[in-house]
């Protein structure tokens, strides 16, 4: 996955240019150029390039201030006037003209250039001498134009050198070279090789043993990938195959063996082999070297993302590609609880970091991952993000880098806070992956850091930066005035030039709370217009904010991460079953005191009698006071009965609402009496619980209440071992995708086509120092993906990759088509 991208701005917003804003890219060769928030296009940062000029015309004409624009982009205030004026005349010969500067009256044009490339080899083909000069007339015959031969000089030794090249490609055998047909194979002599030899020890020729090919794979010349100097091509395979000679040999050894010239065998899972470097090291971690290490990531990349899921991939073809392997589930895992040592998890983890880059740099991310645990152990109980609830539950502790990398981790339970693991966990990563004592780490945490202790260990610890949110932030009032500056950060969706913008605010501050640390309020908006106002605090001071904003903005591609290492690689698959007690645990852990359940029970009970009584007083109150106000209304109502004619309408009516008001008040009354009742009941109920609370002890150790209530920790080794090689695997893929992605740039499907071609079938063509790789994946790639993949298969090619299985024959990889097989299956006679 690739990091969004953020920029810097080099031309803001002013008075005259209320809208547009420039930003530079990190890399420095681009500037994009924002309309409001909306990115209306990205142009090169190259003083010469055309498009660029056209920008800064544009903006001489709309107005921008010349001066600004001068400092800007480092062009005199004339130019950009001559270059405006041509924009606005409408001539496109004059605006080509002026755009081209200095170099607007050469004579070697274009054109001129194109007619030379095009006529020199015909003239350089039919005389040896005076082509300059011939070249020259026919120039001034056809243009118009007087050119003198030093003038071509350069351009035709251009020519030369390329011709000189391509002539020596075309003297080495099988480089460059496009093989001929299987008509022209068969034609070219006595049923031998397409390179034309002969005679005995060739490919065909007498005395070699024939032998009997289960498939037979033709080259093709469109995607044909061009074979090293004495390497037997596939045609040359199977023109020559002859009836077999006997009954196929048993194997001797799992190596692939060499049993002469022509022989081509078909085999499962050849698109590992596209690791074939990260196979081949793998193993050697560890001395003595461990193939189990190689069999278990080629099975990781093939899809088997648990050992049970190993007995659906092919051991035998497993062992001819990797030498040997260890068969079946069962032994797999005994040999997992041997190897699952922290000296080998260490060891893996150091060439993981090593095989992503030398130095990968000094900012990281923190974060744990928690699986929802559902079996029937006893452990503990913790948020689990994906059902939204407490319960059982597995802690990762990650650590990634910034490009959304996992370089460490360590598996655990909740019996400690992330606070109390933040500081044991990074201290482990230091020292597990050999970093120096004194290297400076600022690590990026999104939650459960946030505390006021935590921050006085990282203020106290010169080699530890933190960046975190501020919990508990509460948006204010923005003030424009006091915002210290602003950048705009790209992040692309379906390929590299469908970006989406993210802009940002930011104002640089003490925070209130603790003036030693850094407070960084951000008011973000989305490409769809959405604001959001958060704060950032660091102890970091002499970091630039657009490096902070950007790193804290940017963990989602962490949080990407956890997902795909889920889907792809199985990181949630719980490997082993075994358990530890916590009586086991005694002396391993940082043991600390809590309130214990018996307490935390009886605080409960106590809380929740305390909110009925209050109910109940409450309701008492409330009816208190309505009895109140009724017998003011009937005071009221006997002095107007009073005053008022017996037999009126007014007696009436008023005699009416005081029987109500009396009805009323003696309910009241009989309510009361049993409301007064429950509330005494609720206290001489609290009373016993006052005592109780008091003779239970508050604080108790965390470890002993594990230990009485017979909780277990999930055994974390094997876990670990095998989710070591799952992050491998999952680097070694990216680092692979990574030509295949910039060539395709297609982000939809570009991880699934390239996944399809590493876990592709195909042809074994095996030479003695030489084994040639036809894959066949399952798909159908169009022109264009066959296209890019052979070239990188070319790039790969060129790498010299070898043979995982140890022998040190060299590989050699092309992209095959079904229509290039020929099939034969030979069928023995039962036995009567």
């Amino acid at each position: 996955m690739e990091a969004p991208s953020s920029h810097q701005l080099i031309l803001g917003t002013d008075k005259r240019n209320p809208v547009i804003s420039i930003y530079e890219d990190d890399a420095q060769e681009n500037l994009h150029v924002y309309y409001g928030f909306e990115l209306m296009e990205v142009v090169p940062n190259e003083r010469e390039a055309p498009a660029l000029k056209l920008l800064v015309a544009r903006l001489y004409n709309a107005g921008v201030n010349a001066r600004i624009l001068s400092a800007t982009f480092l062009v005199d205030r004339k130019t950009m006037q001559r270059w405006g004026r041509a924009l606005l005349s409408g001539d496109p010969q004059e605006l080509s003209r002026v755009l081209a500067g200095r170099s607007a009256g050469r004579k070697l044009t274009p054109e001129i250039a194109a007619y030379v490339r095009t006529r020199w080899p015909r003239i350089a083909g039919e005389s040896r001498y005076a082509c300059s000069a011939r070249l020259c007339r026919e120039i001034d015959s056809v243009f118009g134009v007087q050119l003198t031969t030093e003038t071509l000089r350069p351009l035709i030794g251009q020519l030369k050198s390329a011709a000189i090249g391509s002539s020596h490609s075309a003297a080495q055998p099988g480089v460059g070279v496009p093989l001929p047909s299987r008509a022209a194979a068969q034609t070219s002599g006595g049923g031998e090789g397409l390179s034309g030899r002969s005679g005995a020890g060739e490919a065909g020729g007498d005395g070699e043993e024939k032998r009997e090919t289960a498939c037979e794979c033709a080259p093709s010349p469109s995607l044909l990938v061009p074979l090293p100097e004495g390497q037997l091509s596939t045609e040359e395979l199977s023109g020559a195959q002859g009836p077999p000679s006997g009954p196929p040999k048993p194997k001797a050894s799992p190596v692939l063996p060499f049993d002469g010239p022509g022989q081509t065998r078909w085999c499962d899972h050849v698109g590992v082999l596209l690791f074939w470097a990260a196979l081949l090291k793998v193993s050697r971690v560890i001395d003595p070297p461990e193939p189990l290490f190689a069999q278990w990531l080629a099975s990781l990349l093939l899809g088997a993302l648990n050992i049970e899921q190993t007995k659906f991939l092919n051991w035998e073809d497993l062992e001819l590609m990797l030498g040997t392997v260890v068969r079946f589930p069962s032994p797999q895992r005994e040999r997992l609880q041997d190897l699952a040592q922290e000296e080998q998890i260490q060891a893996l983890l150091r060439w993981n970091s090593q095989l992503l880059a030398q130095d990968c740099g000094s900012d990281f991310y923190f974060d744990p991952h928690t699986k929802h645990y559902t079996g029937e152990q006893n452990v503990l109980k913790g948020w689990c993000p994906g059902i939204r609830l407490a319960d059982k539950a597995l802690h990762t502790d990650f650590v990634h880098t910034v490009r959304g990398e996992p370089i460490y981790f360590e598996t655990t339970d909740n019996f400690e806070d992330l606070r109390q693991r933040f500081f044991a966990v990074t201290e482990r990563c230091r020292k597990g992956l050999a970093w120096p004592p004194d290297r400076v780490v600022t690590w990026v945490v999104d939650r459960g850091i946030f505390g006021a202790e935590v921050f006085e260990r990282v203020l106290a610890d010169p080699t530890l930066h933190l960046i975190t949110w501020q919990k508990g932030y509460v948006a204010q009032e923005w003030k424009t005035e006091e915002v210290s500056g602003r950048l705009v950060m790209e992040r692309a969706r379906n390929h590299a030039l469908d970006l989406r913008s993210y802009h940002f605010e930011y104002v640089d501050r003490d925070w209130a709370s603790n003036p030693r640390l850094r407070q960084i309020v951000v008011r973000a908006t989305n490409p769809r217009g959405r604001t959001v106002q958060v704060a950032i605090l660091t102890d970091d001071r002499q970091r630039a904010v657009e490096q902070i904003v950007r790193l804290i903005f940017h963990r989602w591609i962490q949080e990407n991460d956890f997902k795909y290492l889920d889907k792809h690689f199985g990181i949630n698959q719980l490997t082993s079953y075994r358990s530890l007690p916590y009586e086991r645990l005694k002396g391993q852990l940082t043991d600390r005191e809590q309130y214990s359940g018996q307490y935390k029970a009886l605080r409960e009970e106590r809380r929740q009698g305390r909110a009925r009584q209050a109910r109940l007083l409450l309701v008492h109150e409330r009816c208190a006071h309505t009895a109140r106000q009724r017998q003011k209304q009937l005071a009221e109502l006997e002095r107007r009965l009073a005053g008022a004619a017996p037999d009126s309408a007014e007696a009436q009516s008023l005699s009416q609402r005081r029987h109500k008001l009396q009805a009323a008040q003696r309910q009241h009354e009989a309510r009361r009496e049993e409301r007064e009742k429950q509330i005494q009941e609720q206290s001489e109920q609290l009373g016993p619980l006052e005592k109780q609370l008091e003779a239970a002890g508050k604080k108790v150790s965390r470890l002993e209440e594990m230990i009485a209530a017979n909780m277990v920790r999930m055994e974390p080794q094997c876990k670990r071992l095998m989710d070591t090689l799952k992050i491998i695997a999952r680097n070694v893929f990216y680092v692979a995708l990574r030509p295949f992605k910039r060539a395709y740039n297609n982000y939809r499907d570009d991880h699934d086509n390239f996944r399809q071609l590493t876990q592709a079938n195909g042809v074994l063509e095996v030479g003695e120092q030489a084994i040639t790789v036809h894959l066949l994946p399952q798909v159908n790639y169009s022109p264009k993906l066959q296209r890019i993949i052979g070239r990188l298969l070319e790039d790969l090619n060129g790498q010299k990759p070898e043979m995982p299985d140890g022998t040190q024959r060299r590989l050699q990889f092309r992209l095959a088509a079904r229509s290039e097989l020929r099939l034969r299956m030979q069928i023995d006679a039962p036995q009567s």
